[in-house]
């Protein structure tokens, strides 16, 4: 952050308003990958949102990204309605066991409250103090799964892609209780002031088709973008992995503010189809090229990906395709930042980018 002449939201004032700035807008998906930074073992961040706030502040002030925060991430929504997931020191947590062994236990399923059920009330109470600490310089936002995501974590992802053809109708209903559920954690994260970002990488083209995205994920994903809109504003960050090509009018309809994308799928394109809608975020390779790439290997990407977006109508924020992998090193996030501020330096200079 030393490098910078701004802080994220003197840029973002800037940009908004169409007044010269210093650097693109830059911020790679970490996740809980900053723990290690800071020496702290995933398990023990995950329960702990003194060291939640600890490895945030540590993230944005060594390496200057264009936002911060923490959130339950994937899978907390629905492991505060029953779901248990499994934690492995020193990788992310992923679903040990569904709630919803048969159709029948939808009827104990009960939508969260974001003060009491499961970690939701650490992760409350982290974005409160990073909000207090650094929200005067940088945005802070938190992050969960959208109501696709959730519903498929709360009965196995596997088995629910199955019930969408064999029970829609309860499907439906699942979908239904997730995204009220997530309404109460966007009511209850929205009153310290923080914005939350959704993700849906269940609903990827990778897994479903455009027909089965328009019919089980964009009316739900709508109404949570609307709550966030009604309290914000504007819309949040969408963050969908795998293949999008093909639904991105379908997520730009929702009203997000930021669509973020996979880096399997190619950002003139994208640019091309929504640019002139919502601002775009991506798509740097995070495993190829952040975590086992070379300075050279960096710096060619990324400067590929400016090169491709930087002139985005609506906006484009630099970032990765996905989360940073766990083993990825802190001097090729670094390097990730360097090649940021080299090759999106404003104005840009198209000559440098040849």
């Amino acid at each position: 952050m030393q490098y910078d002449e701004m802080t994220p939201k003197e840029r973002a004032a800037a940009i908004n308003s169409g007044k010269p700035f210093d650097r693109i807008q830059c911020c790679p998906l970490m996740g809980e990958v900053g723990a290690k930074f800071i020496g702290v073992k995933i398990s023990k961040l995950c329960f702990d949102y003194k060291l939640m706030v600890d490895t945030e502040i540590n993230s944005y002030k060594t390496f200057g990204f264009d936002g911060a925060g923490i959130g339950p991430n994937l899978f907390g929504i629905a492991e505060a309605m029953g779901t248990t997931l499994a934690y492995p020191d020193n990788d992310m947590p992923y679903i040990d066991i569904p709630f919803l062994k048969n159709y029948d236990d939808i009827k104990k399923l009960i939508p969260v409250n974001p003060h009491k059920d499961g970690r939701l009330p650490l992760f409350l109470e982290a974005c409160k103090i990073i909000n207090e600490k650094i929200g005067s310089e940088v945005g802070v936002s938190s992050g969960l799964g959208g109501p696709f995501t959730t519903a498929a974590s709360l009965r196995g992802t596997d088995v629910f892609l199955r019930d969408i053809i064999k029970n829609p109708e309860w499907v439906h209903k699942l979908l239904e209780i997730s995204t009220e559920s997530i309404f109460n954690y966007i009511d209850a994260v929205s009153d310290i002031g923080v914005k939350p970002s959704l993700a849906e990488p269940v609903a990827s083209l990778t897994v479903i088709s455009p027909k089965q995205f328009r019919t089980f994920v964009k009316p739900y994903l709508k109404k949570c973008v609307d709550k966030i809109i009604e309290r914000w504003g504007s819309g949040p960050s969408i963050h969908i992995c795998g293949n999008t090509k093909g639904i991105w009018e379908d997520i730009a309809d929702t009203g997000a503010q930021v669509i973020s994308v996979d880096n399997v799928v190619d950002m003139e394109e994208v640019k091309n189809s929504v640019g002139n809608r919502s601002i775009i975020m991506g798509n740097v390779k995070p495993i190829d090229t952040v975590c086992f790439g070379g300075k050279e290997e960096i710096f060619n990407e990324v400067k590929e990906c400016i090169k491709k977006s930087y002139d985005s109508p609506k906006g484009f924020i630099l970032s990765t395709g996905c989360k940073i992998p766990m083993k990825t090193s802190k001097e090729n996030v670094e390097l990730f930042m360097q090649a940021a501020r080299t090759y999106g330096k404003y104005p840009i200079n198209p000559k440098i980018l040849d």
